[in-house]
């Protein structure tokens, strides 16, 4: 599997590494106290339902859920985590994407994106799916700039969207 060994890569300039999976790395209470809110508050005491804490116990117990980490040039800029069932290998359902406060509005958001898809397409992924809250209008807007496509279907307030290969 693509995302089970350390990776480099750069482009554009933005040397992104990727340890997967977050059961074997030394790194899960970092990954952890990764945060998208400017105050340094973790996203579970902010009020937030989903944490990388939350993340990470879920994928533990359901082995079709991978957890990866996000490094930009060695140092620890955020996390991930897709779905992926056996009997639909051909879908991965991205389920928790996040660039911590502190490495935001750097474009390293975009390029990390770009890096998931592009590794999940490598896996034989021919459709991704993601959901989005609806007042998340920049993650709506980068999800669209990929090609993300709406399927019309909401629940709980976030709208589905999807991509095919």
């Amino acid at each position: 599997e693509l995302f089970t060994r350390y990776f480099n890569l750069s482009i554009s300039d933005i040397n992104l590494n990727f340890i997967i999976p977050m059961q074997y790395a030394q790194n899960i209470l970092e990954v952890c106290r990764l945060t998208i809110n400017r105050d340094g508050m973790g996203t579970a005491a902010a009020g937030h339902f989903c944490c990388n804490a939350i993340s990470i116990a879920e994928a533990k117990y359901n082995p079709e859920m991978h957890p990866n980490a996000v490094y930009n040039n060695n140092i620890l800029i955020g996390f991930f985590m897709y779905h992926r069932a056996e009997n639909q290998a051909d879908t991965a359902a991205i389920c928790r994407f996040m660039i911590d406060d502190q490495f935001q509005h750097r474009g390293l958001g975009k390029k990390a994106f770009e890096y998931v898809l592009r590794g999940l397409k490598i896996q034989g992924v021919r459709k991704v799916i993601l959901m989005i809250d609806d007042a998340d209008q920049i993650a709506k807007k980068m999800c669209l700039s990929f090609g993300f496509q709406s399927t019309g279907k909401i629940d709980n307030n976030k709208y589905y969207y999807e991509l095919e290969f």
